[in-house]
């Protein structure tokens, strides 16, 4: 008799779709029965239907069928091993399926995608009004985690109501207005980093004296830093642009010489509190490079 049949082999053997097999049992020698390949890579769940379709349904049906049972579709590559037909046969075969670089996905699942993604931005600008967009790592979600990155980008480029910004997306229409007590804190933020020079006070004190909640004065922070009004050196240590600048330049002086913590602080006359994570930033920046208790101006 016929039947649909789940084989485990105690080794790896390269089975393609449509390949004939015998089952025999050395000892004694008997010839147990034999079948075609299906499916190599079959689900722990077999259906009649789904075994149905991958053994006797056309190119274009299974093609479908493994796609919609991927999460993110798959490639062209891994349709051909697991359907044992050449690539360019598979392409042909996918019919309305969406393309996104080497991947081939369901086209509905495409555009469900396509929708939460967008409607994920839309809530973001909602609650965030003041910052420019989502971060992309953000905007996937737990649901997107391990989507490739082709097929991500191909679902950002659908449409034109969305624009990726670097390592952000945000809607196409969103504007980043200061209502005009955003505007007064913004200014009074900028100036307390700026007349403080190095010696600058805490981020926190800042914003408890911009004049707005503290949760719109940190987006507006934010802001500075991202159009490099204020350079982050930490979490709690913010510095004006200009006094960032003026600092690169007074090491344009000193190239090529060593120097210790205590010259630093003799040349710009600030206390330990801001000469070590300075320090440390200009590391970072490849301004200075540590040499044990010394560093070298680059």
């Amino acid at each position: 008799s016929n039947s649909y049949a789940r084989i485990v082999l105690r080794e790896p053997a390269l089975l393609l779709p449509g390949d004939h097999f015998i089952i025999r049992m050395f000892s004694p020698v008997l010839t147990i029965g034999g079948g075609v390949v299906i499916d190599s890579a079959p689900p722990r769940r077999l259906e009649a239907l789904r075994l149905d379709v991958l053994s006797e349904g056309s190119l274009e049906e299974r093609v479908a069928l493994l796609i919609r049972e991927s999460k993110f579709g798959a490639s062209l590559t891994e349709l051909a091993s697991r359907l044992g037909r050449a690539e360019g046969e598979i392409d042909g075969a996918a019919g309305n399926a969406r393309r996104a670089g080497p991947w081939i996905v369901d086209a509905e699942w495409f555009q469900a995608a396509r929708q939460r993604i967008a409607g994920r931005v839309r809530d973001f600008h909602k609650v965030n009004p003041l910052l420019p967009g989502i971060a992309k790592q953000d905007l996937r979600g737990k649901d997107l985690a391990g989507c490739p990155a082709p097929l991500f980008d191909a679902l950002l480029a659908e449409g034109k109501d969305l624009t990726a910004d670097g390592d952000t997306v945000r809607l196409a229409s969103h504007r980043t207005a200061l209502k005009q007590d955003e505007e007064a804190a913004r200014g009074s933020i900028e100036a307390a980093f700026e007349v403080a020079g190095l010696a600058v006070p805490g981020v926190a004190e800042v914003l408890a004296k911009s004049g707005v909640e503290t949760a719109r004065a940190r987006s507006l922070l934010q802001m500075l830093i991202r159009e490099k009004r204020l350079v982050k050196v930490t979490d709690d240590l913010v510095f004006h642009g200009s006094a960032i600048a003026k600092l690169r330049g007074l090491f344009e002086n000193h190239r090529g010489e060593r120097f210790n913590v205590a010259a630093f602080k003799d040349w710009t006359g600030i206390s330990r509190k801001y000469a070590i994570p300075l320090l440390e930033y200009l590391d970072r920046e490849k301004v200075t490079r540590r040499d044990g208790d010394e560093r070298v101006v680059l």
